[in-house]
Order: C-alpha cells, then structure tokens, then sequence
C-alpha cells in the first residue's frame, strides 16, 4: 500500500489517533529525505563536481580544525541563525545554477539562494533545503563606451572595487565589506556614495536570471523590462536567481576623505558602566546632521550617516526634556576633495566652539583617489587610482578590541584611525523605519531620542560587548535633488526616493574573538533578551515623520507590503505575470509572495 492509500485509510477513521497522526507527518518528512538522496544522485550522474555538493553526510575537510566544508560553508552573517540545508551547491556558472535549481524543483526540495550571505534574518538559508550558492560566480568585465561593468553574482565588495578602481571607476557600493553586490542591489542598495550617486539599484541596465520554470532569460530595459523594474530594489530571490549584472559606473574623484566627528563619547564612570559625556545635545547634532544632507551647495559630501547609541533610562535623564538629553554621536563622513575644504565643511555644519571641552572629536584619512606617478611613469597611459578599503571599514559597527577602552578612545592616537575589520559575523537583530520628504516633527524627534533613552538597556552593555543604536543613513542629496525622469522612463521599485534618511536600530553582540569563544559562559548573554526586546519597542514605536522600513534591513515582523509601499501591488502583478514560478519556489519569509 502506497503513502497516499495510507492516509486515505487513516483520514477515513471516526476516531483520529495522535499516534498516527504524528507518523503521518513524519511518513511526508521522509519521502522529502529520500527525495533529497535521489537529488544528490542526480546531481553528481549528471556531472556537478561532488567537492562542491556539500552535504552533513558527504563533505570534506575545512581549513578550519575542527569543521568539515559543510560546516563551514553553511555559517551566514547573522549568527544568531545556525541553518542545516540538505545540502550546499556551491555553483559556478549560470548552467550549474540553472541545472541545481531543475533538479531541486523536479524534487520537490524548497531552495535558498546565497552571494553573500548578510540577509539579517536568515532567509539566505535554511534547514532542510537546497542552498544555491552562487559566490563562486566571479567573472568581471568593463566596457569603456558604455561605462557600464558586467559582474558576476558571487562578487562581495572589498572583492569588486579593486577590479572597478583599476579602470578609474567606480558603483554606488555599501558600507560593509562583505556584502554581495547581489543581495545588496535588489534591497535599493544604500551606501556611502548615496548623496550624489543615488541608491545603487538605479544604475543597474540588465542582469541574467534564472526564472522560477528554470528558464535562463537575459532582462534590460528592452527585454522583460518589468522584471528588470523589480530586481531595483524589489527584495531579493523574488524575481528568480540572478548570476550577472550589468551596472553603470561613474568616474573615481581625483581626492577622497573619509571622517568621523565624535560628540558625547562614552566615558568610564565611577561606577564602573560607559556614561556619554555631556558635550552638546543629542537633538543640536542631529538637526545640524538634517542640514548638510539637505542642503543644495555641499555636491562634495558624497554620503553620510549619523549613528546615535542608545542609552540607559537613569534617575538623572528620565527627567530631562527630550532636547537636553545627551547621547554619544558619530557623524561619518565621505568626502570628494582637499582635507582643507573637508574641515571647513565640519567646522560649518556645527558651528564654532569657544568652550574646548565642548569640541567633537575628528578623525579622518585620504582614502582614495588618483596616484601621483613618478620619473618616467609619469604622463603614461590612463591616470592610475587608488581605494582604500578603509572606505568599506565598519560604518554602522561597533568593535571592541578591549574592554577596558572606551569607544574611540584609542581612535585619537592613530593618524589612520579606520582599521577594516570586514564586519566579521556576528549575532544581532535590526529594524528601520525612514523618515519622508518633509522630515520629522518636533513630537517626531522627541519621540526618536526617548526611544533611544531606555530601561531596556543596561549602562554596563559596552563593558560587555553589546551595543545598541541607531544608524541615520542619508538619501538625499544631489542626485535625488536633481532627479527628473521623463515620464515613459523605466525608474525603480526601491519605494523611497524621496525620503530624508534611514532609521536602522540594531542591536549587536560578541563581535570579539576572545567574546565568540567564551560562547555561553560570557557575560554579554545576561542583557541580550533586553536589548532584543528593545528592537521590538523600537518597531512598534511611532515616530511622527517617520514611515516604512527598508527591506535590506529585514525585520520578519513587519508585514511584507510596508517594506514596498506604494510598489506592492505592482510587484505582486510581476511576479505572478512574469517570473513563471507557478507553485512560488522562489518563497521565502519576506518575498513578495
């Protein structure tokens, strides 16, 4: 008797019985399992290298003691998440991509899809799947007439801006090192260049994709257009498995300055737990932020964000008003010129300050830009660039090489204060909201920094490795200033051109070797319930000016339709119309559908 007989006959009883009903839901789990062995066979008759087929039983040896390939292949950004796939193609081709994905769905296998591995809840993997791995999808391409760079889908970018800075140019990248350009473009793709280049979803011309039939179809304004108007910034995995782009780039600046200013910065009190000291209102820093990035006459401050850490509630400042609260604030910064001009922007944007004790902290460094040749190379050929990868350093991060230092303590005795640290893996939890076109009210900003001022986190959580805050990442800017379509143009799906800036609350921990091996017997796991139970307050907290959430910074909890607003609809109609995935294998938590 076959399953299907068998649970007719079962579901046919007067009276079910738990027992059996418990088997049959384990009798569904195991053909999935055999369906998966009959998978792998597949797979390796039909040619796919067996060393990149991983699975927990067949895999090999890891040049880390102690794990095997699957184990380390399967570890993702967030490791919070620990994901046990059925097994890991790590693919190579578009082919070997199109091939894994047939024989998944013949299976009857869900699937995932990684590049670079940073969605924030998971969703780049999963138990109990195929994970389609496309990192080793490294072909790189750049055509002088078009200006535009043809990338393969494995590409994260400390990998791809050398290659586009060895041709003077340059795309509208993100802060974090690691990150897949992938991932990163279909979530609008945010960044440092923002402010006078736009997300980086607006530059994308065409891509290769893999649709949900399994069919490779090669999308441009000209081709599935409307597939094309999804993958900027319509959410990931959605519209098919995507192993190319083709991104229009822009010319490198001759000089590029990257900075911090430092207000309010943590101090070590008597008591032993990280205090802000009292240097200028939270509030004046952060409507003096609003007024550079608005502004019309600053086309050399490329991007900016302004991270506000979060704070405990004390009996001294539950009883300040709002504008007299002071938390520790960094402005960063990237700039397009002379280190003069740079300071003279600073001292503009926050005004002169008799009072010493009163005066931001600043670091900065030349991070990029042409290189001066010398003796007989000079006047050869095209100029030659330089790019720092200081300028892909932790932005929105937080390292804490030692506990006993407070944060950027140690930052004022280095000349090149940005150490990269690759924004290494780490566990945490984030949620965003963005602020639209006219900004936030006065309720609005008070509303803001009393979030940031809470019983739910602990004065002694930097001691301990765990950090709470907010990163204010600028969009507007020079190109959205300036940004007229004609009215048949393509445009994109990112739902949020006309916004001020981001609001991502994250909430990060163990980020230190010395933290991660101590594993549950470190401190920082007492207050983590709290500070996650934080981000769930900062969700649910209004914020008048405020609006939305931005699908790069996933929250599993927001509904789907808020991330693309007034898009949504259209990009249900894409999917369903266009991407040919009639039984949505093409699903996660947070795809369109």
């Amino acid at each position: 008797m076959g399953l299907t007989e068998q649970l007719t006959q079962r579901a046919s009883q007067d009276t079910p019985d738990p027992h059996n009903q418990r088997r049959e839901v384990q009798a569904v789990f195991a053909e999935t399992v055999n369906n998966f062995k009959l998978f792998y066979q597949a797979v390796i008759e039909g040619g796919f290298s067996q060393s990149r087929l991983l699975s927990q039983i067949i895999n090999g040896l890891s040049d880390v003691a102690g794990l095997n390939n699957y184990q380390t292949e399967a570890m993702i950004f967030n490791t919070r998440f620990q994901q046990h796939p059925f097994a890991i193609a790590l693919c190579e081709s578009t082919l070997e991509v199109q091939f894994i994905y047939k024989l998944a769905i013949k299976y009857n296998l869900p699937i995932r899809v990684r590049a670079g591995g940073h969605d924030h809840e998971g969703e780049c993997s999963g138990s109990n799947t195929i994970l389609i791995d496309v990192s080793r999808i490294k072909h790189f391409s750049y055509n002088s007439c078009s200006e535009v760079a043809t990338i393969g889908a494995g590409y994260r970018f400390y990998q791809l801006t050398p290659k586009l800075a060895e041709c003077g140019r340059m795309i509208a990248h993100g802060t974090c090192a690691t990150v897949g350009l992938t991932g990163f473009i279909q979530g609008g793709g945010w960044g440092p260049w923002t402010r006078k280049y736009g997300m980086c979803c607006e530059h994308l011309v065409a891509a290769t994709v893999v649709l949900g039939n399994g069919e490779v179809v090669e999308v441009s304004e000209s081709c599935e257009p409307e597939i094309l108007w999804a993958l900027r910034g319509g959410g990931g995995m959605s519209w098919g498995i995507v192993t190319e782009l083709k991104v229009k780039t822009f010319e490198l600046p001759d000089e590029i300055h990257r900075f911090e200013v430092i207000w309010n910065t943590l101090s070590k009190s008597k008591k032993g737990s990280y205090e802000p000291l009292c240097q200028r209102p939270t509030l004046e820093i952060l409507k003096a932020w609003e007024d550079a990035i608005q502004a019309t006459d600053t086309p050399d401050l490329l991007g900016t964000n302004l991270k506000i850490n979060a704070i405990a509630e004390s009996a001294d400042n539950c009883a300040l008003p709002y504008d007299k609260l002071y938390h520790p604030c960094t402005m960063y910064g990237y700039w397009q010129g002379t280190e003069q001009a740079m300071r003279d922007f600073i001292d503009q944007t926050f005004g002169p300050i008799k009072n010493n004790a009163a005066k931001p902290k600043i670091t900065y460094a030349k991070v990029g830009g042409k290189v001066k040749l010398k003796g007989k190379a000079k006047g050869r050929g095209a100029p030659t660039y330089s790019y720092d990868h200081t300028l892909l350093s932790n932005w929105a991060r937080e390292s804490l090489a030692d506990q006993d230092i407070p944060l950027h303590h140690d930052l004022q005795k280095q000349k090149q204060a940005f150490t990269p640290d690759y924004d290494a893996p780490a566990p945490h939890k984030i949620t965003s909201k963005l602020v639209n076109q006219t900004g936030l009210s006065e309720r609005g900003y008070q509303q803001l920094l009393m979030s940031l001022t809470s019983p739910l986190i602990q004065a002694n959580n930097p001691s301990v490795g765990l950090f709470s805050y907010v990163t204010l990442g600028a969009i507007v800017g020079d190109f959205y200033h300036s940004l007229k379509e004609e009215c048949n143009a393509l445009g994109v799906s990112f739902p949020y051109r006309d916004c001020l800036y981001t609001i991502q609350y994250q909430t990060w921990w163990n980020e230190s070797v010395k933290d991660k091996l101590e594993l549950q017997n470190n401190t920082v796991y007492v207050d983590t319930n709290r500070a996650m139970d934080w981000i769930s307050a900062s969700r649910s907290t209004e914020i008048d000016g405020a609006y939305g959430a931005f699908i790069s910074f996933k929250d599993a909890s927001i509904p789907t339709p808020i991330y693309f607003q007034q898009n949504y609809e259209r990009l249900v109609k894409i999917k369903k119309s266009y991407i040919m995935d009639d039984y949505n294998h093409l699903r996660t938590r947070k795809t369109i559908i």
